[in-house]
């Protein structure tokens, strides 16, 4: 029987988390399971996905080099409940074992009875916190409009604004430079400028 490839992971939101405690423990669960081959700390916010270190896990996923992946907890490894969801399932169609070390879980990719209850479950919550984002941003567009306010960058140019287009352009600016300097859409730069 062939040795575990095992990949750590964690995430440090802030400089001021300390990392030892997780390190460890993720270090004894790769012992344990198998061998490390990919050991990756980054510090950064959870905001983005295109963090280099998380990049290169999912890399290494993809291209067959590691087995299992190991994170300390759940919200290192994603943004929210649906990024989450996803990038576990990204691991699940590379063939790759998931698990949480400080909270138990352990998602395995041959789909044995747990881990799609787990999926699942994960999956619930996701679509429920889809709802609600898509619910207080509808609300929010409509208490907006109900308080006057429009919605989205002005169509038309104000006052002088052609010829305001006009010497940014001259001057070497970019077309979004124009359309931030003047307050109206790349578009509507665009038109003032051929007229």
């Amino acid at each position: 029987m062939k040795t575990a490839r095992i990949a750590t992971y964690h995430r440090c939101s802030t400089l001021d988390q300390n990392p030892k405690l997780a390190r460890e423990e993720l270090r004894a669960v790769a012992a344990r399971l198998g061998e490390l081959v990919l050991e990756i700390e980054e510090k950064g916010s959870g905001a983005r996905n295109d963090r280099p270190g998380f990049r290169k896990l999912m890399e290494a996923a993809r291209k067959g080099a590691i087995d299992v992946v190991a994170v300390w907890k759940l919200d290192r490894f994603g943004r929210s409940t649906v990024d989450l969801l996803d990038n576990i399932k990204a691991l699940g169609t590379a063939g790759v074992r998931f698990t949480a070390t400080s909270q138990g879980l352990d998602v395995k990719p041959d789909g044995d009875a747990m881990s799609r209850l787990l999926v699942t479950m994960l999956a619930a919550v996701a679509e429920f916190e889809r709802d609600l984002i898509r619910e207080r941003t509808r609300l929010g567009l409509a208490a907006a409009r109900r308080s006057g306010k429009r919605l989205g960058r002005p169509s038309s140019l104000p006052a002088g604004g052609a010829d305001q287009v006009a010497q940014l352009r001259a001057a070497g600016k970019s077309w979004a430079e124009v359309a931030e300097a003047v307050g109206v859409s790349v578009m509507a730069a665009r038109r003032a400028a051929a007229n």
